[in-house]
């Protein structure tokens, strides 16, 4: 028994030894797996954000800059239904102002700024808040207007939360609810007159070399 208790020893010291290598083994096998599958999925949620965000983009450039020239000089309506849901249209009151219908807008400078963009591939509508504004309105007014000699009425900027849902397997705007009503907007900084242009190093032509005339001497016959 003496002879024996040794060898047994050993043994179980060996199975000892690889049931903890085969643990870790599996623990480490697991655990790769693991961190591959949670880098595949954000991956594949970054790639769907991404995603989101640029189709949310140009929807709501694009959809907007043709909502405002609707308003300002009478366009294309029909074709807001590509950006628009019909309900969102017909609820939309600034469609629906007759403020610069005596007017024939020419031109005008618009700008938007985007804000609290949430595009979680998660959520099932998307929604964005935007800063409208429009500034430089010039145009003519038409033979209805009350004062004929009076300039387009100033753009009133606002900010809008959007919400964007997929119809019919294309990202809609399907509601603009109105946040905040001509907010306060930091100016752009102007220049300091006073402030003189830093030099600017003026270049120095260098003169291109005459070439130097060689008389040749004919060599007479022998």
């Amino acid at each position: 028994m003496s002879e024996r208790s040794p060898q047994k020893i050993k043994k179980l010291r060996e199975q000892a030894d690889r049931l903890r290598f085969f643990s870790r083994s599996s623990l480490f096998i697991a655990r790769t797996i693991a961190l591959i599958f949670l880098g595949v999925a954000m991956c594949l949620l970054s790639f769907m954000s991404f995603a989101r965000l640029a189709n949310l983009y140009i929807l709501v450039n694009e959809g907007m800059a043709l909502r405002i020239e609707c308003i300002l000089q009478d366009g294309a309506r029909e074709e807001l239904d590509n950006y628009f849901t019909a309900e969102c249209i017909a609820y939309d009151g600034r469609l629906l102002d007759t403020t610069y219908q005596p007017y024939t807008v020419t031109s005008y400078t618009y700008m938007l700024d985007f804000s609290r963009i949430r595009v979680w591939p998660w959520l099932k509508d998307l929604s964005v808040d935007v800063l409208e504004q429009a500034d430089r309105i010039t145009g003519t007014p038409n033979s209805n207007a009350v004062d004929p000699d009076s300039d387009p009425p100033a753009w009133t900027p606002i900010k809008y939360r959007l919400t964007a849902t997929k119809v019919k397997g294309s990202w809609r705007i399907s509601s603009i609810t109105t946040l905040t009503v001509d907010p306060k907007i930091d100016p752009l900084p102007t220049p300091d007159p006073e402030r003189s242009p830093l030099p600017m190093a003026t270049p120095t032509v260098s003169p291109v070399p005459t070439p130097r005339l060689s008389i040749i001497t004919p060599t007479p016959f022998l």
